[in-house]
């Protein structure tokens, strides 16, 4: 399976907006990666696109904008998401200290030289998959939503479907629970009985018929998960403690 990553390129200057667009395009293109790459032409516009999380991995940020400059752009993105990839576009070399307050991976000085726009790259996808590790992609609809497996109470197999409880929100889609259940279980995630998994970090209490979450949910447990379930639950918090 090929790696996906969705890139978001803020650049005020059309002409090198298009420039970084096709120099992402020419690294997927070496790397073999899947990217997906939209196009801003200011910050404003980026921020008014999305009413809650941006569904990038990766952010390349002109630093010199108009009334919000990028430096401004990276405090908001950084409010929403503490994990995602920051890359400066800049003239000049006066940021370092600002950009290091926001996280940034590196600055790339313009012209920007395709060599070095691969190396940051390379950097930049490595964080990235480190990154998008910690949340779920879901393809639904024909939109891809990034969701923290932190968030996620639990998912439950109805039929041909999946249902997932997150935040204050479910969402169903057409897929089944062996397609994602290692992935689950490897964060944090455990069986309470057939086609239910619940996140370990929500659980507030097990009982021997059923846990209750953080949010006063309950969700049966089955007699034969019983023990699984428990022995998960204590070795989740102490893992936490060590």
């Amino acid at each position: 399976m090929q790696d996906y990553i969705k890139i978001a390129v803020c650049e005020d200057e059309q002409t090198q907006r298009s420039y970084i667009t096709e120099l992402v395009s020419a690294w997927a293109a070496q790397k073999g990666v899947v990217c997906e790459t939209d196009e801003y032409g200011s910050a404003e516009q980026l921020i008014y696109s999305f009413d809650g999380d941006f569904p990038y991995h990766i952010f390349i940020l002109d630093i010199q904008m108009g009334s919000m400059n990028g430096m401004e752009l990276a405090r908001q993105i950084r409010d929403k998401d503490s994990n995602v990839v920051i890359i400066f576009l800049t003239g000049v070399k006066d940021y370092a200290i600002e950009g290091y307050e926001v996280g940034a991976v590196r600055y790339l000085l313009k012209p920007v030289r395709e060599h070095e726009f691969f190396d940051v790259m390379d950097e930049a996808a490595k964080k990235g998959r480190t990154a998008a590790a910690k949340c779920f992609l879901l393809e639904h609809g024909g939109d891809i939503q990034k969701i923290p497996f932190k968030d996620i109470w639990y998912v439950e197999s109805q039929g041909h479907y999946l249902q997932m409880a997150y935040g204050e929100q479910t969402v169903q889609w057409k897929s089944s629970l062996g397609k994602i259940q290692d992935l689950f279980e490897e964060n944090g995630f455990v069986m309470a009985r057939r086609g239910v998994l619940v996140n370990l970090m929500l659980i507030a209490r097990v009982g021997r018929t059923e846990c209750i979450l953080d949010n006063g949910e309950h969700i049966p447990v089955s007699r034969n998960q019983y023990k699984s379930v428990n022995e998960a639950f204590i070795q989740y918090y102490k893992n936490r403690r060590e």
